[in-house]
């Protein structure tokens, strides 16, 4: 018998075996940051979540492989503890770069603002015109992870069960992109018990959704909450449970059912059935993307002819520095990126001139636009301004951002 005061202030994770072994479970990660929040002074943990565990800092970690063990921890001498390991930022992994991409300058001025406020992305086009090439390099060029942000990711892939053997920290932003049959579970996530689905694996990195239209209309409507809120609350029988959602969506189209549209020497659709095809992503999807580009099919000549495309490192550096500036706007709150502020917001974070709010009023009216566009085309334009190293949005920002939000791309062939 363990006398209780030698336990006091300890928490113990794990599952205990008929034969007294203690074994992994999934999760551990989240349960000892959480053990820290309450304050306990020590968890127990099993050895093979040891190196996990070991990541929280401020609270002891013991890792034992039977209940003997945990036993002999408190009588004598048994258990392990956690090392600890320094973090450090890590460059972000760059095998394909973006200077493999030829012309398609639009759609790179495109991919960097949205990688340097965490602005959701849709890339519209003819098949071939590189739009998954320069998605999937869009992770390159974002900034490298905060501690914060790295902490939040690897509880997230702990409580999925899919941290890497040794429970290291993950340090690179995630790029997932399920294919178009994805059901809405794989999505949102979901199952007995819960876990987290692709909208909260893609957390602090990209979630990519190649040919949009393609995937099942309620699939896509569920994005609506996370690309809001960034959370996603999945409710179930026995109850409901919330997990976080902070990614960045960049999604790609074709403008039309065979692809090549407006090119009608080779596009043979007709009005109606663009008008179907483009109607299967709704208003308020579209709204919630903050940037729209096109990007137009590209000569074979360009490929072999065409200057060589700036580096992924040049464009990071411009985006490490306009996320520096974010940081110090919004230190003491709790936003990171000029995308994480709520509409109400924006005037209080984002002042404009006078010239361009009359010029952003002009575009609300002529076109229609939501109120959600609205603040949309502002943060959007702060981040112009902020790689553009401008204390204030100015007029020649807010042209840009509204040259991102042309509304009559949204509506190709109606």
């Amino acid at each position: 018998m363990i006398p209780q005061e030698l336990t006091r202030g300890y928490g113990f994770i794990g599952e205990l075996g008929l034969d007294g072994s203690v074994r992994g479970v999934p999760g551990v990660l989240s349960c000892v940051y959480e053990a820290k929040q309450a304050g306990f002074d020590a968890v127990m943990v099993p050895m093979a979540n040891l190196a996990e565990g070991g990541l929280v800092d401020g609270i002891l970690v013991y890792g034992v492989e039977t209940l003997t063990e945990a036993v002999r921890h408190f009588t004598g001498d048994g258990g392990q503890m956690a090392a600890r390991t320094k973090w450090e930022p890590t460059e972000p992994v760059i095998g394909a770069d973006f200077s493999d991409i030829r012309m398609q300058f639009m759609a790179k001025r495109a991919a960097e603002i949205a990688a340097a406020g965490m602005h959701n992305l849709l890339l519209t086009g003819p098949p071939g015109a590189g739009k998954t090439m320069l998605a999937s390099r869009i992770p390159g060029i974002m900034p490298k992870m905060t501690f914060a942000e790295s902490l939040e990711l690897t509880k997230i892939y702990s409580v999925a069960g899919m941290l890497a053997e040794g429970g290291e920290m993950i340090r690179v932003r995630p790029f997932r992109a399920p294919h178009h049959t994805s059901t809405i579970p794989a999505l949102a996530g979901g199952g007995r018990p819960p876990t987290p689905g692709e909208v909260t694996l893609a957390t602090n990195g990209v979630l990519f959704l190649d040919e949009l239209p393609e995937f099942r209309r309620g699939s896509i409507e569920v994005l609506r909450q996370p690309l809001e809120k960034k959370r996603i609350h999945i409710s179930r029988l026995g109850g409901g449970v919330e997990y976080p959602a902070g990614f960045m969506l960049v999604a790609a189209m074709n403008p039309c059912p065979c692809g090549y549209y407006p090119d009608r020497n080779r596009c043979t659709c007709t009005p109606d059935m663009i008008r179907r095809y483009t109607s299967r992503i709704s208003r308020p999807i579209m709204d919630r993307i903050d940037i729209h580009a096109w990007m137009p099919g590209i000569e074979v000549r360009s490929l072999t002819e065409g200057p060589d495309g700036e580096s992924s490192a040049a464009i990071r550096a411009r985006v490490e520095r306009a996320t520096l500036v974010q940081r110090k706007r919004f230190e003491g709150s709790p936003y990171r990126f000029n995308a994480d502020v709520p509409g109400e917001l924006t005037e209080h974070f984002f002042p404009m001139k006078t010239e361009t709010g009359k010029l952003l009023r002009e575009y609300a009216e002529r076109t229609g636009c939501s109120a959600r566009v609205f603040h949309r085309l502002v943060k959007v334009a702060r981040t112009i301004a902020d790689l553009g190293e401008s204390r204030e949005i100015e007029t020649v920002h807010m042209t840009e951002a509204i040259g991102f939000r042309n509304e009559e791309a949204d509506n190709v062939g109606v």
